[in-house]
């Protein structure tokens, strides 16, 4: 009698835990092929940004979190953490543009600020990164602080018209 309710809970316990499995997995398949319209937004930023070193974005699950990963061309998963400096700003700045296009797009328009992101940037990622924030500057308002003219030059090539340049003396009293 006892070794009977021992079987049965032992399979009532398979059984649910087969079907929490099956459940989990079927959310996570889910969510892949239904990714949101922020991870969307942010990978193809990354990919502007990187000029296509950086492909595509996808989360993993790691226990109870999920960490973002970055496919190189190669598709080479790396983490933040393993990525030059001047990628993990490219990816921080492209995790914002597409914060602000979600906000923009329910009627949310605020100033984006950015004060010297672009400083580890090569010249194309830079050219990449102004045009990026120039259609920022056209659902709102688009702030880019920098001293380096480097950036400045590029930025009046890539964006032609858009670019407004404020130069800012600080011998002179405001």
């Amino acid at each position: 009698m006892l070794e009977l309710e021992l079987e049965q809970a032992a399979l009532r316990h398979l059984q649910l835990d087969f079907g929490h499995r099956l459940a989990g997995e079927a959310i996570r398949r889910y969510r892949d092929r239904h990714r949101s319209g922020m991870m969307e937004a942010t990978e193809a930023a990354f990919a502007e940004l990187t000029n296509g070193g950086y492909p595509r974005l996808e989360t993993r699950r790691e226990g109870q979190t999920e960490t973002l990963f970055a496919l190189d061309s190669a598709g080479v998963a790396r983490q933040a953490q393993d990525m030059s400096k001047g990628t993990r700003f490219q990816l921080y700045l492209a995790l914002r543009a597409a914060a602000y296009a979600q906000l923009a797009g329910q009627g949310t328009c605020l100033p984006f600020f950015c004060d010297d992101i672009f400083e580890t940037f090569d010249e194309d990622r830079t050219r990449a990164a102004c045009r990026l924030m120039a259609r920022i500057g056209r659902s709102g308002q688009a702030i880019y602080l920098t001293h380096h003219r480097h950036v400045v030059e590029i930025a009046r090539e890539t964006c032609g018209d858009a670019v407004r340049v404020h130069e800012l003396d600080p011998a002179r009293p405001a």
